[in-house]
């Protein structure tokens, strides 16, 4: 699919959706667009969706984790691939949920499993052509919808030293290798710094 295909399915899908007074969908802004690199895709990022809780910046938010600009996202981002020994030209970035809700749907999860079953179907689509590039999740709240409720990123990055773990394709419903990182901002707490080049070691190694 290229990026007009997927934008247009956003909108069709977004019509569709059966809205929920407790978080509407916002029609005013359009769909964040995927990243792509306009090198070999060698990874993919999968966020949860672009509602950050300033309403005034949304507008400026055109491309998924906002990857066409400098900022501490996209810098989290590099500081992975360098790790990885790629760039970020080599990134396929898309959300989950590519349009924009009233408020952040953190704070009302239960919309976005209302809301999964179409979003996920196009995300299968539009990451097919990219089988053989693993997957990074960017926080909890993508985890469980592509697992369960109960599963926690820490779990996957040596918590309690009980090792370093990822997702094989029978335990996701996307059914492919994914590999759980947490939110860029959460990377101040001392269990993701102080893991962060040994876990992205431990995914070079298995791939």
């Amino acid at each position: 699919m290229n990026i007009n295909d997927i934008i247009d399915e956003v909108v069709k899908i977004r019509l569709e959706l059966p809205d929920d007074p407790a978080n509407p969908i916002d029609f005013d802004l359009s769909p964040v667009k995927p990243y792509i690199g306009d090198e070999e895709i060698k990874l993919i990022i999968i966020g949860q969706d672009p509602t950050i809780r300033n309403k005034q910046r949304r507008k400026y938010i055109n491309t998924t984790l906002n990857l066409d600009k400098n900022g501490a996202l996209k810098t989290y981002v590099e500081n992975i691939c360098r790790e990885l020994d790629i760039s970020v030209q080599n990134v396929y970035a898309t959300n989950i949920f590519k349009y924009f809700y009233s408020i952040p749907p953190a704070d009302t999860p239960n919309v976005l499993i209302k809301h999964k079953t179409q979003n996920i179907e196009l995300l299968r689509k539009e990451i097919e052509c990219y089988k053989d590039s693993p997957i990074i999740t960017l926080g909890e709240p993508v985890l469980r919808l592509l697992t369960n409720e109960g599963e926690k990123v820490r779990n996957y990055w040596n918590f309690q030293e009980r090792g370093y773990k990822y997702l094989s394709p029978d335990n996701n419903i996307l059914r492919r290798y994914i590999f759980p990182f947490p939110h860029q901002p959460s990377m101040r707490k001392l269990l993701y710094n102080s893991n962060f080049k040994d876990y992205i070691k431990y995914m070079k190694d298995l791939l």
